[in-house]
């Protein structure tokens, strides 16, 4: 129950968004994902991501719109079944600097196999990216925000914030089948952690830093 309560304490913190995905499919393609990383921790001497692994696929609706769902595992493994269901919109392409933009709605269900406490969060992406050559490489940045809906987070406590946000900024490697995304997030900057149980590493007192690597292969 220690790991179950712990385990909650980093998802409430960080919300539940690994790499994010910015530009959608092409129409009827089909993708498959996985991703490794978290927010940095003190690890003894040492700083390290927590190593959170998630799988997913997506699907193009049409050029501009695609469906996403993800399972993760590293919860599942702790006995939580966590799943991600999402639409993602392109918005505008890239005009020049003006960058391409897209939005994402997105829902987590969790729920825990020893008391079947169940917790649903909505979640809304707003991303702008920037093609950097001629083979579909692009940078981006952007903000997820995390809703928690309940008053009370793990252990009864009071629950500091209903709006979780977190910035983004990422760099996409793209290839004809394969991408590969490495991204850094600042999580939860408005969320004290230092009455937490984890050393989360962060600039001050707020937040974390999270480290993020993901890859895709296209169908």
């Amino acid at each position: 129950m220690r790991y179950i309560i712990l385990l909650f304490t980093v998802i409430a913190l960080i919300g539940c968004s690994p790499v994010t995905m910015v530009k959608p499919l092409k129409a009827k393609q089909w993708a498959a994902s996985a991703t490794l990383g978290g927010p940095l921790i003190g690890f003894g001497s040492a700083v390290i991501p927590v190593p959170f692994t998630s799988v997913g696929a997506a699907y193009g609706v049409s050029d501009q719109s695609t469906i996403t769902a993800r399972v993760h595992t590293t919860a599942a493994l702790f006995g939580v079944a966590q799943l991600d269901a999402g639409y993602l919109r392109e918005l505008r392409k890239q005009s020049g600097i003006i960058p391409g933009i897209s939005a994402m709605g997105q829902g987590t269900f969790m729920i825990d196999r020893w008391e079947g406490k169940a917790r649903f969060y909505p979640q809304i992406d707003l991303n702008a990216w920037w093609d950097i050559g001629s083979k579909g490489n692009y940078c981006y940045t952007g903000l997820t925000s995390w809703y928690e809906l309940q008053s009370k987070g793990t252990g009864d406590r009071k629950q500091p914030a209903n709006w979780i946000p977190a910035w983004n900024f990422g760099y996409s490697r793209e290839r004809e089948k394969w991408s590969t995304r490495f991204e850094v997030k600042y999580l939860s900057p408005m969320t004290n952690h230092e009455a937490l149980t984890v050393d989360y590493k962060a600039p001050g007192s707020n937040g974390a830093i999270g480290v993020f690597v993901g890859f895709m292969r296209k169908f």
